[in-house]
């Protein structure tokens, strides 16, 4: 992400950098690396990878433009929407299709355990318990889909808002920079790759919660009411609400992220961005049940684990070496937005109407060994 960010300069010279579209390249790579253990290469321009990555992003875009129809006619003709989501699609399941058939070849030929130790090799070798049966080549098709799409937008658009909010934010930049550069000197210069290393940064953890408090990736989660689920729930004295088994209920974490009742009861210090918040949690023991940028319960998101892990080892590698602050382009916009970030929601996820630029610099030889 690092070298996306500096661009084919050598760095001593401010660099104007899309990060919005740097973090997407990025998270694509490591999704697909992810699924195939196979680079994409999409940062180094080859011609094949840049393709793919563009035929993500129109599929996304299709099909946000088709679930943003209100009267459904994609479901009952042949609108240009659907046209241009199908074709996207094919050439994804097209590529897909290529590894998975190749994959399954060799597990036949060589056995399950030569194969990588990737998603592509779980779902290949997944059996259902009561029957023996494998996934249909559509099953895994569909679920390669999902994971690809689904693995990198959102922990993209998160990059992308955490690293404006600490350009835009100087001490708290420098305080969660500080902790990467410690933990380079601690580790004989080496920059987190791993869980364990990740559970080490507490500032960068905190500095991208804050900004899911903020800024979650996806606006609305919805669940049904099921039987035994339904009930009266208390909003506060003489405020109940009723919610009959059956019924349909939307959650914004957008909404619950910005509730001042839930976040100390100031309506100014809501809006900021203040990652020293979730450390004061920890402090007083606040369970802070209003945090849910990845749902909650039973289904709460599958993939937030691994989206904190990739998130933050991004961010950690960016604030190792560049020094970064918002373009004028962008620090306009969120002047122009009274102070908010210029994001906007389609479909229920997050999208960027404009550009989130960033200037960067490469730091200089005292901030921590090479």
């Amino acid at each position: 992400c690092a070298r996306s960010a500096g661009g084919s300069g050598d760095g001593r010279n401010a660099t104007e950098v899309d990060i919005s579209d740097a973090s997407q390249a990025v998270t694509l790579e490591v999704i697909h690396e992810a699924l195939f253990s196979e680079q994409l290469d999409v940062i180094d321009g080859e011609r094949n990878a840049v393709a793919l990555a563009r035929s993500f992003r129109e599929f996304n875009v299709a099909n946000q433009d088709l679930l943003n129809d209100f009267l459904t006619l994609y479901q009952r003709f042949e609108t240009p929407e659907r046209a241009r989501r199908d074709t996207h699609r094919r050439r994804l399941r097209a590529h897909f299709d290529e590894r998975a058939d190749a994959r399954r070849a060799a597990i036949t030929r060589d056995g399950a355990a030569a194969a990588p130790r990737d998603l592509l090799t779980a779902l290949l070798t997944a059996r259902d318990p009561a029957t023996g049966a494998a996934l249909t080549r559509d099953d895994v098709n569909l679920t390669l889909t999902e994971m690809m799409v689904a693995g990198h937008d959102t922990t993209a658009a998160t990059v992308a808002c955490m690293m404006c909010l600490l350009a835009s934010h100087p001490e708290v930049r420098a305080s969660v920079a500080g902790e990467v550069d410690e933990f380079r000197r601690k580790n004989g210069g080496r920059l987190p790759s791993s869980v364990a290393d990740a559970n080490a940064l507490v500032k960068l953890d905190d500095a991208m919660k804050e900004t899911m408090r903020l800024y979650p990736a996806v606006l609305i989660v919805v669940r049904k009411a099921e039987e035994g689920t339904g009930g009266v729930f208390t909003k506060g004295p003489g405020r109940e609400v009723r919610i009959p088994e059956g019924s349909g209920m939307w959650v914004s974490p957008y909404v619950l992220g910005r509730l001042a009742r839930h976040w100390g009861g100031d309506e100014e210090d809501v809006k900021r961005f203040r990652p020293s918040r979730f450390e004061e949690a920890r402090e007083c023991g606040d369970s802070l049940d209003a945090y849910m940028p990845f749902g909650g319960g039973p289904r709460v998101c599958l993939g937030s684990r691994f989206a904190m892990l990739e998130g933050k080892v991004l961010a950690a590698h960016i604030l190792a070496d560049w020094d970064v602050e918002l373009a004028a382009e962008t620090r306009d916009a969120i002047a122009r937005n009274d102070g908010e970030l210029p994001i906007a929601y389609a479909a229920g996820l997050m999208s960027f109407p404009e550009p989130l630029r960033l200037r960067v610099r490469r730091r200089g030889a005292a901030s921590g060994p090479r």
